[in-house]
């Protein structure tokens, strides 16, 4: 559960926290959207009275930004990360902890992304945050 941050993540945190108020656990760079993992029960500070915090911070860093509420609990923590989902299960593979969820078909392919590309980033941070190596849909 190691996270290492750059320069630039540093920044970024430093600048979310000022504007919003709310403390960031973790930070990832995805392409054109940034996702900030806040302490649990601060979601509504960083957003702020109709989103005029994010908004504002979006408009500051010229990127999406994309908040999500962290849990000690994985099992909670993947439930808030993608609200599609239905049901979690962990369990250890060869000692490594794999994430089993289940989703209605009908929400499969936003949760998956195009080429596995938000699956991949659910399990970045997931390892980042939660040293859960696979992730798995059914």
């Amino acid at each position: 559960m190691e996270q290492k941050f750059d320069t630039e993540v540093i920044r970024l945190i430093t600048l979310f926290e000022n504007l919003t108020d709310a403390p960031v656990k973790d930070c990832v760079i995805n392409n054109d959207t940034i996702y900030f993992i806040v302490e649990e029960g601060k979601v509504g500070m960083a957003i702020g009275k109709n989103g005029s915090k994010v908004k504002n911070a979006e408009n500051l860093i010229k990127k999406n930004i994309k908040i999500i509420e962290f849990s000690n609990d994985p099992i909670v923590f993947v439930k808030k990360m993608i609200p599609q989902v239905a049901d979690v299960k962990i369990r250890n593979e060869n000692k490594k902890a794999v994430v089993e969820l289940k989703v209605e078909k009908k929400y499969r392919a936003l949760v998956i992304g195009r080429d596995g590309k938000n699956l991949k980033l659910y399990e970045k941070i997931l390892r980042r945050n939660h040293d859960i190596d696979n992730l798995i849909i059914r």
